[in-house]
Parts: C-alpha cells; sequence; structure tokens
C-alpha cells in the first residue's frame, strides 16, 4: 500500500526535515508516526500522499510513485489534517454532498457517515458553526465518505478534549476493522 524507502526532505532554508526515512505498510495495517513537533510527521504524509516532493529517496502509494500521482488516486484515499478545507457557510449535508457528487457516491451514503460520526442531529447547521470536535467528525466523515483503501490522519485529535479524543479514536478503528489501512500521526 506504501513504500517509503531511504526517504529525505530539505527544504530550500537547509532544514532537514527527513534524513533516510523508510517503511514499508501493507493492506489493513494500521501505523502511528509518533515524534515532537517539527520531527516531519506532517512532511512525511504530504511526500506519500503526492503533496510535496522528497529531495532523494522512494515513494510510493498504491504501486504509483508519489511524485507522479494524478487525480484518481484520491479515489482511493483519504486525508484527515488540522487544514480542513471545510465550507464554513455550506451545512453540513452539504459539504459531504459535494464530495458525494465528485466521487459518485449515492446520497444514502452521506446520510449513512453523518449518522457513524454523530453527526446526523447537525446536517442543516452551517459547518462554521460547529465546535473544534464535530469539525474534525466532519473532516473525517469526509474522509470515509468514499471508502478510501488508505486513511491519512495528520494529528487528527490535535485540540480536542479527551473524551472526544476516545470518540474519534473509536471511529478510525472501526474503519480499520473493516479493512482500511491507516497511518496517523
Amino acid at each position: 500500500m506504501i513504500t517509503f524507502k531511504d526517504v529525505s526532505k530539505t527544504y530550500e532554508t537547509g532544514t532537514h526535515a527527513l534524513h533516510h526515512v523508510s517503511l514499508h505498510i501493507e493492506k489493513g495495517e494500521f501505523v502511528f508516526i509518533v515524534g515532537p513537533s517539527g520531527a516531519g510527521k506532517t512532511t512525511t504524509i504530504k511526500i506519500i500522499t503526492g503533496q510535496l516532493r522528497q529531495t532523494s529517496g522512494e515513494a510510493r502509494l498504491l504501486g504509483t510513485d508519489s511524485a507522479n500521482i494524478d487525480e484518481s488516486i484520491y479515489e482511493n484515499i483519504g486525508v484527515v489534517s488540522d487544514s480542513s478545507g471545510i465550507y464554513k457557510k455550506m451545512t453540513v449535508w452539504q459539504n459531504l454532498a459535494v464530495f458525494a457528487r465528485i466521487w459518485k457516491v449515492p446520497r444514502e451514503r452521506v446520510e449513512q457517515v453523518l449518522a457513524q460520526v454523530g453527526l446526523a442531529e447537525h446536517k442543516s447547521k452551517p459547518a462554521g458553526k460547529l465546535s473544534k470536535g464535530q469539525t474534525q467528525r466532519l473532516v473525517l466523515a469526509r474522509a470515509v465518505l468514499h471508502k478510501p483503501k488508505i486513511l491519512f490522519l495528520d494529528e487528527p485529535t490535535s485540540g480536542l478534549d479527551p473524551l472526544m479524543q476516545g470518540r474519534f479514536v473509536e471511529l478510525i478503528l472501526e474503519e480499520k476493522k473493516k479493512g482500511t489501512t491507516v497511518l496517523m500521526s
């Protein structure tokens, strides 16, 4: 599913974000990347998902060189990050409906995912009026809406209270039980 072989990343400022990092993730695995701020966790996820290019080494996602990923790969992955990309003026339901249309997902799936993440009762609420925890659940709902093969979770519980962190992890473990590969920082 994911191959990261001897990858390094040096930014134009001379900062070394990654230095010869390797990992191999098989289908259905749940892998945590742990480290302090600035350790390269987000950089790793951005390289794997094709959002950033490595300085050296090999990064592959679903057999494709991460530096040459095209749009079709995004049908197979879901990403949760702190830069959510939620449309704040649209309702919770409308936010998911936009992506359901893009991914050709039936509208019933929108309702199913809203119930799964505990947002069904908030579906008519503007997304900008959600709490931090509710917003993170909406981002997770969007990430799993199209039943991706791999979920990338970049510090998804950051800023959430302990109770919400636990619920969020439960939701992610439900996805893993369905066979989804999970990479979480």
